[in-house]
C-alpha cells in the first residue's frame, strides 16, 4: 500500500493517542496542493525509533511542529504512547536502552546553529515512565556560544528532572547520589552491553584543535547513581566490540601510524595482541574490525589486497581471516553491521547503493519477503529486540521518491500497522526517481553519477544543476534527497557525480582523488556536463553547479576553470584556500565513528614541502577574479574550521569584475546549515537565483 496522505499517527503535540491501522482508503487520495519548500527543509517529525529489549516498547525521538525533539515511548500492545523526557532549552541527541524499562541520551541544540557539536552534549538516564532521571555527564555548549545569558556547563533547565540533579554550583554539579558529573568530554558509546542491569559504556575523548581524536578512556557508568568505573584496555585505544554479556572483548589502538587490534581472551581475561598493520596501506593483513557476534566469532572489514573491502570472518584461534568473504559486491565497499539476538546472529546488515540485510535466520527472512511482497516499492529494514518476547517486528522503509515510513509488523497476525512518516508533507507522487548512471571522464575512469529528472514535462535539454557531495570523502546513496528532490521539482536535472575520491567505491576509485583538489577531480564533474549534454538530457547554455563545503569549493572551481560549461554557480561553507585546510584539519577517520584517523590531510590534500604551488593553481582565493558568471556565495559567521571573512574576501574580489555575484552570511551557523528557517531561506534564494539564470526566466529571456 502507498501513503499519499498525511500519516503521523503518533501525535507529536500530546502524547496518550491510539495508533491506528492503515485503511485501504489512503491508497486512493490524490494530492493536488502545490509543493512548498518547508516540506523538503524542515526538520523530520519522527527522527529515531528502537525496539526496547524484550520488544514490548518503542523509543522515538519525536519533533512536534513547534518545540523540541522529546523522547517518547510507545507501548505495543495497547498501541498507547507517553513522554519520557522534554528539556526546554536542548533536543535529544542519541539515545539508547539501559534495560526494558531505561533510556541512556546525549543533548544537542536545534534551534542554535552554533551550538551544533558532537561533544560536551551530557549524558543523562531516565526511565520510561520519566522517573529515575539522572544527569550523567556535564552539558556544555561549545566556546562560541558560552557568552552571558547562556547556560553555563551543567546547567541545563530539566522539566522532567528531579531537582536535585542541578545540584550545588559550588562543588560543580552533581548527580543524585553526591557524585560530581563526570566531565564534558564524556560520550556515549553506541553499545551497552547486555542491557539488563544498570549499566552503560561511555567513553572521555582528548581531541586536537581539529577534533581528530587524541586518546579515549572507556568507562561503565552506573545510570541511576552515577557510579563509574574504568574498563582495562590496552593503550591508545580508539574503538571497543563487546561480547554478548556486555565485556569489552576487541580493542583497536592506533600508534606511530600503525593500527593495533587486541582480543581479551575469555579463558585468561587479558588482552593478546591479534594483529598490527599499516591501515594506509593496502597489504592483504589490513582489516577493520566490524562486529562480535553473540556466538563470539570475530568479523571484519578487509581488502586482501584487492580494490573492494568485503566482509570477513576472523578466525581467533589461527588468527587469520577466512578464504571466502561472507559478503562482497563488485561494485561497492561492504560496511556491515550485525542483527541479532541476545544468543546468535540472525543477519548481517550492508550498504551497496542502497542498505541490505543477508539474513541467516529463516524465520525473519520470511517476515522479510512477506513485508517485501507488501511494500515492493521501498527497502525495508527489520528490527527487533534483543531479547524479544513478543511478536513485534520494527520496520522502516523508504525509497528515492519516500522518506523514511515506521511500521510495526505482528508476526502472529501478519498485521502491518502504520506508525509514522518522518516527513508527513512529503507525497511520493510529487517526488521524482534517483536513477544510478555511468559515464567515462577522461583519462577512462567510470564515474558513477545520481539522475534526477522532473517528474513532469520534457526529458531532454533541460536547465541543469550538477550537485557535488561534500567530503570529499562521502558518497551518495538511492534513497530519499530534500535537495535533490526540491530541485527536482522546479523544474532541473539534478546530476551527482561520484567523482574520484569519493568513498566505498572501491580503493582505486578514492586514491584516485588523492591530490586531485581542482585537477582530475574537477575534471570529473565536467566531463559529467558533457556526457549530460551529449545524451541530450541538459541544455549546454543552462548549466548550475552547486555545493557545500568541499563541493562549495568545486564550485568556484568550476566557474573559474570551465567557464564554458557552467552558466552559474552556488558557494556554500565553501573551501577557498587549500593551504589553510591541509594543515590537519580535513581529515578521513578522525571521530570514534570513524574507528580511527586513517588518512591524513598530507595524503589527501598534499604538504607544504611539496604541494603549494599546486595548492595555489588550484584555490579559489588565486583565481577569484577569473569568475564572471553570477555566483551566489553563503557561509555561516560561527564556521571555525572556514571562516567567513575567508570566502567573504574571495567575493570581494569577484564582486570587483561583476554585480552579479551575490553573498549571504548566516550569524547562527557554523559549518553547513543546521537551522529549517537558514535552510528554508537559503534554498529560497537559491530557487529565485537559479530561475533567473537557467530556469524558466532565463528561458523566456532566451526566446525574446
Amino acid at each position: 500500500m502507498r501513503y499519499t496522505t498525511l500519516v503521523l499517527l503518533l501525535c507529536c503535540t500530546a502524547f496518550g493517542t491510539r495508533a491506528t491501522a492503515e485503511t485501504p482508503s489512503t491508497a486512493t487520495v490524490l494530492v493536488t496542493a502545490p509543493l512548498s519548500i518547508e516540506q523538503f527543509f524542515s526538520h523530520v517529525s519522527l527522527s529515531g525509533a528502537l525496539l526496547s529489549p524484550d520488544g514490548r516498547q518503542l523509543a522515538m525521538r519525536v519533533t512536534p511542529a513547534e518545540g523540541r525533539d522529546r523522547l517518547a515511548v510507545l507501548d505495543l500492545a495497547s498501541m498507547q504512547t507517553r513522554n519520557a523526557v522534554t528539556f526546554r532549552d536542548a533536543d535529544i541527541a542519541d539515545f539508547l536502552w539501559v534495560n526494558e524499562r531505561r533510556l541512556a541520551f546525549r543533548l544537542t541544540d536545534r534551534q542554535e546553529g552554533r551550538k551544533w557539536s558532537q561533544y560536551g552534549s551530557g549524558l543523562y538516564a531516565v526511565n520510561t515512565d520519566g522517573s529515575l532521571m539522572r544527569q550523567l555527564a556535564v552539558h556544555q555548549d561549545p566556546p562560541d556560544t558560552m557568552n552571558e545569558g547562556r547556560a553555563r556547563p551543567g546547567e541545563i533547565d530539566l522539566q522532567n528532572a528531579d531537582p536535585a540533579i542541578q545540584g550545588e554550583r559550588r562543588g560543580g554539579p552533581q548527580t543524585k547520589a553526591g557524585r560530581p558529573l563526570l566531565p564534558s568530554n564524556t560520550t556515549l558509546m553506541d553499545s551497552i552491553g547486555d542491557q539488563s542491569g544498570n549499566a552503560i559504556y561511555a567513553v572521555q575523548t582528548a581531541h586536537d584543535d581539529f577534533g581528530a581524536i587524541l586518546s579515549a578512556g572507556l568507562m561503565r557508568v552506573d545510570s541511576i547513581n552515577g557510579s563509574h568505573g574504568e574498563i582495562d584496555s590496552p593503550r591508545d585505544v580508539r574503538y571497543w566490540l563487546y561480547d554478548h554479556g556486555g565485556q569489552a572483548r576487541i580493542a583497536t589502538a592506533q600508534t606511530r601510524g600503525q593500527n593495533l587490534v587486541y582480543w581479551r581472551d575469555p579463558a585468561t581475561e587479558t588482552w593478546q595482541l591479534l594483529a598490527q598493520f599499516d591501515p594506509r596501506s593496502n597489504e592483504s593483513n589490513v582489516f577493520e574490525p566490524a562486529f562480535l557476534t553473540p556466538e563470539g566469532d570475530f568479523y571484519v572489514t578487509a581488502r586482501k589486497g584487492g580494490d573492494k573491502a568485503a566482509l570477513y570472518r576472523f578466525d581467533l584461534n589461527t588468527r587469520q581471516l577466512d578464504a571466502q568473504a561472507v559478503v562482497s559486491s563488485p561494485d561497492y565497499d561492504i560496511r556491515a553491521s550485525m542483527v541479532r539476538s541476545s544468543t546468535r546472529l540472525l543477519g548481517i546488515r550492508y550498504v551497496t547503493d542502497t542498505e541490505n540485510t543477508l539474513w541467516l535466520d529463516a524465520g525473519m527472512q520470511a517476515i522479510q519477503h512477506t513485508i517485501d511482497t507488501q511494500l515492493p516499492a521501498t527497502v525495508n529494514t527489520l528490527n527487533v529486540g534483543e531479547r524479544s518476547s513478543t511478536p513485534f517486528v520494527l520496520v522502516s522503509s523508504q525509497s528515492d521518491r519516500q522518506a523514511t515510513i515506521y511500521r510495526i509488523f505482528n508476526r502472529d497476525t501478519g498485521k502491518l500497522t502504520p506508525l509514522a512518516k518522518s516527513r508527513p508533507a512529503v507525497n511520493e507522487a510529487h517526488m521524482t526517481a534517483r536513477q544510478l548512471q555511468h559515464y567515462t571522464a577522461r583519462d577512462g575512469l567510470r564515474i558513477p553519477a545520481w539522475l534526477s529528472l522532473p517528474r513532469s514535462g520534457p526529458k531532454q535539454k533541460l536547465p541543469m544543476v550538477v550537485l557535488v557531495h561534500d567530503g570529499p570523502w562521502q558518497r551518495s546513496n538511492w534513497g530519499w534527497h530534500g535537495e535533490t528532490q526540491f530541485l527536482a521539482s522546479r523544474g532541473y536535472a539534478v546530476l551527482e557525480p561520484e567523482y574520484r575520491g569519493s568513498i566505498g567505491l572501491g580503493d582505486a576509485h578514492f586514491r584516485a582523488g588523492w591530490k586531485q583538489w581542482g585537477l582530475k577531480m574537477q575534471d570529473d564533474l565536467a566531463d559529467g556536463v558533457r556526457w549530460a549534454v551529449a545524451e541530450g538530457i541538459a541544455d549546454p547554455q543552462r548549466v548550475c553547479i552547486i555545493g557545500t563545503g568541499y563541493g562549495g569549493y568545486a564550485a568556484l572551481m568550476g566557474l573559474a576553470q570551465d567557464g564554458d560549461l557552467y552558466r552559474c554557480g552556488v558557494a556554500s561553507s565553501a573551501v577557498t584556500d587549500l593551504a589553510a585546510i591541509a594543515d590537519g584539519k580535513w581529515r578521513v577517520g578522525a571521530n570514534l565513528d570513524e574507528r580511527y584517523d586513517r588518512y591524513p590531510a598530507a595524503s589527501l590534500i598534499g604538504d607544504a614541502r611539496n604541494d603549494t604551488a599546486q595548492w595555489r593553481a588550484t584555490s579559489p582565493r588565486y583565481l577569484a577574479a577569473s569568475i564572471t558568471q553570477p555566483l551566489l556565495m553563503a557561509h555561516g559567521d560561527a564556521d571555525s574550521l572556514l571562516p567567513a571573512s575567508d570566502a567573504e574576501a574571495v567575493y570581494r574580489t569577484i564582486k570587483q569584475t561583476h554585480a552579479q555575484a551575490q553573498w549571504l552570511r548566516y550569524d547562527e551557523e557554523s559549518y553547513g546549515w543546521h537551522l529549517p528557517k537558514t535552510r528554508i531561506d537559503f534554498w529560497s534564494r537559491v530557487e529565485k537565483f537559479l530561475d533567473v539564470n537557467i530556469g524558466k526566466s532565463r528561458a523566456a529571456e532566451k526566446k525574446e
